[in-house]
């Protein structure tokens, strides 16, 4: 099954820059929010706590970003995610930034987030009950 996860933000006024379009790092945040939220979602939770799910404590070990046509105003914009590989402790997801009326493509990309050890700093294995949930969303 070829699930998608989709978020939608807020941009606001602060983040656009002095050309009146979102800064290319600002997409980089939203898409962060959204993965904050895919994550318990796929955990089934409603706070994000490294302590008791052990899953989300990742780092980013890759980022390709495709930047399609500028968001030029205010107002909200929606991050779509799906699953394009697992690993042993390793995720690649695909993303897609755009209006969330359907229309403009404003980003796309792939981003590789890596498990660790919260004790040791070291790459582990996913939990089975979130190997599972990550599988529903797998191309």
């Amino acid at each position: 099954m070829n699930q998608r996860f989709v978020y939608q933000s807020e941009v606001y006024f602060d983040e656009l820059d002095a050309l009146g379009v979102l800064h290319h790092t600002r997409y980089m945040l939203h898409l962060e929010r959204a993965q904050q939220k895919f994550f318990e979602h796929l955990l089934g939770v409603n706070d994000f706590n490294a302590e008791r799910d052990e899953d989300i404590y990742v780092v980013v070990h890759s980022l390709e970003t495709r930047f399609r046509e500028p968001f030029q105003k205010p107002g909200p914009i929606e991050v779509d995610y799906g699953i394009e590989r697992i690993r042993s402790g390793g995720v690649t997801m695909d993303f897609k930034i755009r209006d969330p009326n359907g229309g403009k493509l404003y980003c796309e990309g792939k981003r590789t987030v890596c498990k660790l050890s919260a004790q040791t700093h070291q790459p582990a294995p996913w939990t089975e009950p979130f190997r599972q949930a990550m599988e529903t969303y797998l191309k």
